[in-house]
């Protein structure tokens, strides 16, 4: 019995913990949760770093094509001596001094294939990077969404588990008091604790599941939230505009950001088999070379100062590199096929998912209505079977299990209302469109 009344109690002070601390004034709402996640997660940081790395890659292309220029200077200092010699004038001898030497080399390269490829190969990627941060963007908005509401919901499951166990144990003190009596019987006793311990146990799972979903919002967030502002009771229920299946399929399939990264991602594969099989293509090269070295002395005559200048025209004709050119040319190949297939797979992930979330959407609606006269039946079933109860009509079995079905009702009523939110973000991130002014319209039904 002590520690049915502690369980009870860790329960209660959860369930305050949670609650308590949602007042209207501390409460954040989606939008505040957005702005967080906007500064705080480091998944969109991350992608924002990779959108900035992939700006060099046009710049880094551009410059196998723009002249080079290497300047290298040396001083040294030389010891001679003559060790043998057929001149008869220096038969021996030695002597030391310092030399200078510079060179200021300009090469321009005239002809490079896979350099001409690689500028615009370069150009796609950052097609591609561009596609991927607006991905990764309404994905945060999604994932915001999504998390906001698994927590609004499993907050909304705590609370129904606390008022149907609050009901239970009432139910259970009137089954001990009618039995103290000698006008209940011994079961109705029985079945109220087993009921009263089925719900504390289900308590204490979704009391973990709120912690978690909390934890998920920190996780994007890098903060910690007091608490949530609730979803209104009421909330307008649309179908999806237009109300077509196959309109929002193929916006899915045009318009999706992860397509539409994936096919530039196809561009860039296609491209480098070209640029890999450009290895076996010739260059062309224009080099200015100018030098110039300061001899203090030698052994054989005094000091000299020469400057060189030269201008070469150089070609190179690749013969045989061991075979790493066809080497490379085949993983090209083989990788440009795979990113053929990723294409098709999200593709078909597309369509299923367009497919999905639109009918998410029109049957989260007939839900949400179906549901909200189920819990007014529930509801004034309960009521029935308590009068019933206290007429001695009906037995206390009855009547929890007309509690049970009245917030199992009411947790479905519950869910469908959040899935029909996420469903309609989920349908506007497929083709690409969902903004922010999609979440100031789910905060706005939102209690202030």
């Amino acid at each position: 019995m002590e520690n049915k009344k502690m369980i009870r109690a860790i329960a209660a002070a959860g369930f305050c913990s949670v609650l308590l601390c949602s007042a209207p004034a501390q409460a954040e709402d989606l939008l505040q949760l957005y702005q967080a996640a906007l500064d705080g997660d480091p998944q969109l940081r991350s992608a924002q770093f990779d959108h900035q790395a992939s700006q060099e890659v046009i710049t880094q292309a551009w410059a196998g094509y723009r002249p080079s220029v290497n300047f290298d200077y040396q001083k040294v200092e030389n010891k001679q001596k003559i060790i043998s010699s057929d001149n008869t004038v220096y038969q021996g001898g030695d002597t030391s001094f310092p030399s200078t030497a510079w060179s200021l080399t300009i090469s321009q390269p005239i002809f490079r294939y896979a350099n001409y490829i690689r500028i615009g190969q370069a150009k796609t990627e950052l097609r591609q990077a561009d596609a991927e941060l607006i991905s990764a963007q309404q994905d945060l908005m999604l994932r915001v969404s999504e998390a906001y509401m698994q927590a609004l919901a499993a907050r909304d499951e705590l609370g129904f588990l606390q008022a149907e166990l609050n009901a239970a144990q009432r139910q259970l003190e009137q089954a001990r008091g009618r039995e103290n009596a000698a006008v209940g019987r011994k079961v109705d006793r029985y079945d109220a604790e087993a009921r009263v311990a089925s719900v504390e146990a289900d308590y204490a799972a979704a009391d973990i599941a709120l912690r978690d979903a909390y934890e998920a919002l920190y996780e994007m967030t890098g903060r910690d939230f007091s608490a949530l502002s609730a979803l209104r009771s009421s909330i307008d229920l649309s179908l999806p505009f237009p109300a077509d299946e196959q309109y929002w399929l193929q916006s899915a399939i045009t318009n999706n950001p992860a397509l539409v990264a994936q096919r530039e991602a196809v561009d860039v594969a296609r491209q480098e088999v070209k640029r890999q099989n450009a290895g076996h293509f010739p260059t062309l090269d224009a080099e200015f070379r100018n030098h110039y070295e300061d001899v203090g002395g030698s052994l054989f005559g005094g000091a000299s100062e020469v400057e060189t200048q030269e201008l070469t025209l150089r070609f190179n004709l690749p013969i045989y590199s061991g075979g790493s050119v066809s080497s490379q040319k085949r993983e090209a190949v083989a990788r440009y096929h795979s990113a053929e297939e990723e294409l098709i797979r999200i593709m078909r992930d597309a369509r299923r998912q367009s497919k999905e979330t639109y009918w998410g959407v029109v049957n989260a609606v007939k839900r949400v209505k179906a549901l909200q006269q189920a819990v007014n039946a529930q509801q004034a079933t309960l009521d029935l079977r308590r009068e019933s109860y206290k007429a001695r009509i009906e037995t206390a079995i009855s009547v929890l299990d007309a509690e049970r079905d009245l917030y199992s009702a009411k947790r479905d009523l519950s869910r469908a209302k959040y899935d029909y939110l996420i469903n309609g973000l989920r349908l506007k991130a497929l083709v690409g469109v969902l903004t922010q002014d999609d979440l100031i319209l789910v905060n706005n039904w939102l209690k202030s």
